[in-house]
C-alpha cells in the first residue's frame, strides 16, 4: 500500500505538466516527490539486501575520533565511504540517521538533475527512475550510487570540456568505489561515440562479443596494468563470473531499446540541448562485456540516469509532432517501450528460488517496514543472507 501511494503520487504531476502540459505549482510537486522519497528510503527498516550488510557492520566503523588509528589500507573499502560514515556518526550514530542523510544526498542530485537535463519531462524520468532503478539505488547499492551521484554533477564539466574539474570529480568518487574507474573512460568514450549511429553499436556490441569468445582480453588487459592488492582481486573475480545463456540473452535484450531510440532519434533528427548520445552509445561496451562476464553488468549503474533522460526526451517529441511515415517510427518505438518496461519487470520478478525456496527478487524490497514498526521480514532475511554467499560484492 505504502508503494501505491508514492506511486500516485509521482503520476500526478506527470499527467498534469508532462501529458497535459499544464503550468503552475510544478516547483511544489517536484519537492514533494523529492521528500517523499526520500522519506520512504531515508527511514526505511531493513529493507534492502546491502542494507542489511551495512547495518550489521554500522557499529564497527570509526567515529571521527577514530578514524587517526584507523587502517585504511586494511580497510574492506575505501577511504572516504569510511570518512562519511564517521561524519554521519558524529551527529548521530543511529544508523537511520545515515540512511536519511544518505538518501537525501543522492536524491536530490539525482532530481536536480533530471530537473537539468530533461527540463521539460522531468516528471516522467523521475517515475521512470522511481519505478525502475529507486530501489536498487536508494536501498542497494549505497556506495557505488554515491559516484553515480558525482558522476552526474560532473557531466556539465564533461560537457564543457572542462577536464581538471572533472578528473578531480573522479578521483573523489574513486576514493569512495572503484567502480569509479569507468568515470575516467567517459571523456573517451564522448569523443568516440560523437557521432550518433545505431550500427556502429551493432558493429561494437558483436566485434566484443566474439573477441571475449575467442581471447581472455580481460585477464590480459589486467595483467597488463600496474594493479594489485584489493582492487585486483575484485576485478578478477568479475571476470571469473561467467554468464548464462539466458543472461546473455538478458544482457541483449537490454541493450535493444537503446539501438532502438538511437535509430528513431536519426531517422527523425531530434535534438536536445543537451545530447547524451555519446553517453548512451557508449553503454555499448559494457553490455557486450556483461553478455561474457556478469561483473560488468554493474557499471551499467553509469549509464542509467542518461539512459532513462535519453529515452523520455524521445517518446514525447514522437508523440506530440506529426511526422511522415509515422508508423515505421511509432513502431520502433513501441517495441523500444514494451521491451524496456520487460527489462525493468524481469530484474524484481526473476525467480531466486536456487537462492531460498520460493523467492522473487522484489522481496529484498517488498513488504516495506520503516523505523517506526520496525517490522522484521524473515523470508528476505533468509533471502539475504544466503544470497550473500554467491554475490558480487563490489
Amino acid at each position: 500500500m505504502m508503494y501505491l501511494l508514492v506511486f500516485i503520487l509521482l503520476l500526478i504531476p506527470v499527467v498534469k505538466y508532462d501529458w497535459m502540459a499544464k503550468t503552475g505549482g510544478e516547483d511544489k510537486w517536484y519537492y514533494l516527490n523529492l521528500v517523499v522519497l526520500i522519506l520512504l528510503a531515508g527511514l526505511r527498516y531493513r529493507v534492502g539486501g546491502d542494507t542489511l550488510m551495512y547495518m550489521s557492520m554500522y557499529d564497527g566503523w570509526p567515529t571521527i575520533e577514530e578514524l587517526k588509528y584507523f587502517d585504511f589500507e586494511e580497510a574492506e573499502y575505501q577511504p572516504l565511504w569510511y570518512i562519511f560514515v564517521a561524519i554521519c556518526k558524529s551527529f548521530s550514530s543511529e544508523f537511520v540517521f545515515f540512511q536519511l542523510v544518505h538518501a537525501t544526498i543522492i536524491l536530490s542530485i539525482f532530481f536536480y538533475c533530471f530537473r537539468k537535463y530533461s527540463p521539460r519531462y522531468y516528471f516522467t524520468v523521475i517515475l521512470i527512475f522511481a519505478i525502475g532503478y529507486y530501489f536498487y539505488f536508494s536501498m542497494e547499492i549505497m556506495r557505488e550510487v554515491l559516484c553515480i551521484a558525482i558522476m552526474l554533477l560532473a557531466t556539465t564539466w564533461l560537457i564543457n570540456r572542462k577536464w581538471l574539474l572533472y578528473y578531480l570529480a573522479c578521483v573523489v568518487a574513486l576514493y569512495i568505489h572503484y567502480s569509479a574507474l569507468l568515470m575516467f573512460l567517459f571523456p573517451i568514450a564522448c569523443w568516440l561515440f560523437k557521432k550518433p549511429s545505431w550500427k556502429l553499436q551493432v558493429i561494437f556490441f558483436v566485434a566484443i562479443f566474439f573477441l571475449l569468445n575467442i581471447v581472455n582480453l580481460p585477464k590480459i588487459i589486467v595483467n597488463s596494468l600496474p594493479i594489485s592488492g584489493q582492487l585486483s582481486r575484485m576485478i578478477l573475480s568479475y571476470m571469473d563470473f561467467e554468464v548464462s545463456v539466458f543472461g546473455i540473452l538478458f544482457q541483449v535484450l537490454s541493450f535493444l531499446p537503446i539501438i532502438g531510440t538511437i535509430f528513431v532519434r536519426q531517422r527523425i533528427e531530434i535534438k536536445d540541448e543537451y545530447d547524451f548520445t555519446p553517453i548512451v552509445m557508449a553503454s555499448v561496451v559494457i553490455y557486450a562485456f556483461s553478455t561474457s562476464m556478469a561483473g560488468f553488468s554493474r557499471f551499467v549503474n553509469y549509464f542509467v540516469p542518461y539512459i532513462v533522460m535519453y529515452i523520455v526526451n524521445t517518446v514525447y517529441p514522437i508523440i506530440y509532432r506529426k511526422i511522415s511515415d509515422i508508423s515505421v517510427t511509432y513502431t520502433i518505438m513501441t517495441c523500444v517501450m514494451f521491451v524496456y518496461g520487460f527489462n525493468i519487470s524481469y530484474y524484481y520478478l526473476r525467480d531466486m528460488s536456487d537462492i531460498y525456496p520460493s523467492t522473487k527478487y522484489y522481496v529484498i524490497f517488498f513488504p516495506y517496514s520503516s523505523v517506526f514498526d520496525k517490522k522484521v521480514n524473515e523470508h528476505r532475511e533468509r533471502f539475504v543472507e544466503n544470497y550473500r554467499g554467491v554475490k558480487i560484492l563490489f
